[in-house]
């Protein structure tokens, strides 16, 4: 879903919120009374509303002239403008006591008054709404987890095609050193889901090419046994032919030849 907002400031801060949907992470309350806090200072900014800039977007909407923006010439509806304060307290409440967990029933919940506030917005302004898509939200809650857990078991199977050849050391130097370097699953685990997963992929890449370079030195290994092989074969028919000639007096080509004509 690419929400482009009124800025780019405004759009980067949601695509801060959507990220830490996807790895349902509880940053989720402190991205979205950022994103709440700067939406709102940008409407004030837009029409040339005084507010105080160090006091808080708990405050600042409760102001006689905000509210009277908000409520007079947006026109919001009560209940989008009381869970405006009510959100901003819960989003602190988080922060300072780190007392909830992210679940996708409250996403819905705050997003839900957050596209009510800027649609109500859009139409003072008298461009097209956002639709506000719950089932998208309920799609990506949870992804960045699911793609970990995806790349963690594709990072474990290379790992497990590579490590006899690691092991009996078929690879080259360069290949052991590398496959040597990389970080264990234990040891990525404490990174958040996001450094995880781009470490898993930066993995899976260095693995891959690790494999490419084994089968590419076993084949250059069968293809010389190969050389030798024929090598081999060819001097037998040499000699296998001057025994035959020794005692029929033809070789074995034109022998063969004779019995495929009289079959």
């Amino acid at each position: 879903m690419q929400n482009k907002l009124f800025n780019d400031s405004l759009t980067t801060r949601f695509n801060t919120l959507e990220r830490n949907i996807k790895s349902k992470s509880n940053s989720f309350y402190d991205a979205y009374l950022d994103l709440l806090e700067a939406t709102i200072k940008y409407f004030l900014d837009e029409n040339n509303i005084a507010y105080d800039d160090s006091r808080t977007c708990g405050y600042l909407v409760k102001e006689g002239s905000i509210k009277n923006f908000l409520l007079v010439k947006l026109k919001l509806d009560e209940y989008t403008y009381y869970k405006l304060p009510d959100y901003i307290k819960k989003c602190n409440d988080h922060k300072h006591k780190k007392e909830k967990n992210l679940g996708i029933d409250s996403i819905i919940n705050y997003l839900k008054v957050y596209f009510d506030l800027i649609n109500y917005y859009f139409d003072y302004i008298k461009v097209g709404r956002v639709e506000f898509d719950a089932n998208y939200f309920l799609s990506i809650y949870g992804e960045t987890e699911r793609q970990n857990n995806e790349l963690k078991e594709e990072v474990q199977r290379l790992r497990d095609e590579l490590r006899e050849s690691y092991e009996t050391n078929q690879l080259s130097k360069q290949d052991i050193e590398q496959y040597k370097s990389l970080l264990s699953i234990k040891e990525i685990e404490f990174l958040n889901l996001d450094e995880q997963n781009r470490i898993l992929q930066t993995q899976i890449s260095a693995l891959k090419d690790i494999k490419i370079n084994s089968m590419e030195e076993k084949l250059d290994r069968a293809l010389e046994m190969l050389i030798n092989l024929n090598g081999e074969i060819q001097e037998n028919r040499v000699a296998t032919d001057a025994v035959y000639r020794s005692i029929t007096g033809e070789d074995i080509q034109t022998a063969m030849k004779k019995i495929k004509d009289n079959r």
